[in-house]
């Protein structure tokens, strides 16, 4: 009888072992986090897949639909809710909810509300303070400084990482190399001499400019510029008109968001009445109507091209800044410059922009 019952066990694991080597085995279950590293070094877990972000600042919200990932936008600041070429692109960002914007409060509560996987900040005073009451609830965030070409370049492949859109991301950033080198390629033999001094009229009127920490210091230089204001750091900084008068740039050119700085305010003030670019009426305003050329952002480069041509025009002489334009839109939005409404000559009055 018990060798009976030894024969039934050794039968029953016999068994046992046959069906565990028959079966198929199934695949391990795929993981629900990974780890990303943001532009501040940080380690940060987010969900295997996003389907839901939120944007803090305009130039985050253009990367993200430069990249193809706007369907996964559940809220953004009120610049980008408010931009007429974003809501061209895609109308649905029109109806979001808005989390307040950079310069005047971001709304914790609001974001927390919209039940974002992840939240795209840009780094600043505040951000450490958002991150922590994000991930009190369960949020992660992640922090983009896109403040020079490099940082470019990583910001886009961050993203296109994040919203599952690697493909897109690096199709924009070859093209964004292959201009980079084509600026490079034609200015490769212009001396330091021959290269203008420029001065940019920045965010808060003709008497802040870009620092060289900033993303307008490296479009002036690799337009074939020298950045008057080069040995500031920090962000926007605040100048006398006297720092202005003594650095005498050859051109000046001021974003298209900043107060009380058209070429015609700029041309017509007495204090600079001395200054070359002024003399010589050296003095635009950085495109476009649409959005400016000048943000820390892929179209960027456009920014870089345009410019480019004003400083070197005999360089540039067959450059069609129209033309890479149109191209541009076409192929990351769908549509053209000029179809979207685009104008590279900006009126003289404009209206500040907040982000």
């Amino acid at each position: 009888m018990r060798l009976r019952n030894v024969s039934a066990l050794s039968l029953a694991l016999f068994l046992v072992c046959c069906l565990i080597l028959t079966c198929p085995v199934q695949g391990a279950a795929a993981p629900e986090t990974r780890l990303i590293v943001d532009q501040a070094g940080r380690e940060v877990v987010i969900p295997a897949t996003v389907n839901r972000i939120i944007t803090t600042w305009q130039p985050a919200t253009c990367m993200v639909f430069t990249v193809g990932g706007q369907s996964k936008l559940v809220a953004a600041d009120c610049a980008s809710l408010q931009s007429d070429f974003l809501t061209q692109v895609h109308p649905p960002i029109a109806g979001l909810p808005k989390i307040g914007c950079k310069s005047r409060g971001l709304n914790v509560e609001q974001m927390i509300a919209c039940n974002p996987d992840v939240v795209i900040l840009s780094e600043g005073k505040d951000s450490a303070h958002i991150i922590d009451q994000l991930a009190s609830m369960g949020i992660p965030a992640l922090i983009l400084v896109p403040e020079d070409l490099e940082k470019m370049k990583e910001a886009a492949f961050i993203l296109g990482d994040l919203l599952g859109c690697e493909d897109q991301a690096g199709r924009l950033m070859a093209y964004y190399d292959e201009k980079l080198a084509m600026l490079n390629r034609n200015l490769k033999d212009v001396p330091s001499e021959n290269r203008p001094r420029v001065y940019l009229a920045g965010a808060h009127g003709m008497l802040s400019t870009c620092s060289k920490n900033m993303y307008q210091h490296f479009i002036i230089e690799q337009a074939g510029g020298i950045n008057v204001a080069e040995e500031l750091e920090g962000h926007w900084n605040r100048i006398s008109a006297e720092q202005l008068v003594k650095w005498n740039p050859d051109v000046i050119v001021s974003v298209a968001y900043s107060p009380s700085a058209t070429p015609d305010e700029i041309k017509s003030s007495p204090q600079l009445t001395s200054v070359n670019a002024v003399l010589d009426e050296q003095v635009y305003l950085f495109p476009s109507n649409l959005e400016p050329w000048d943000y820390p952002e892929p179209r960027s480069i456009l920014g870089m091209i345009w410019l480019a041509k004003i400083l070197h025009p005999d360089v540039f002489a067959n450059l069609d800044v129209l033309e890479e334009a149109n191209a541009f839109h076409k192929g990351f939005f769908g549509k053209t410059f000029t179809e979207l409404g685009g104008e590279l000559d900006l009126p003289a009055e404009k209206t500040s922009q907040e982000f």
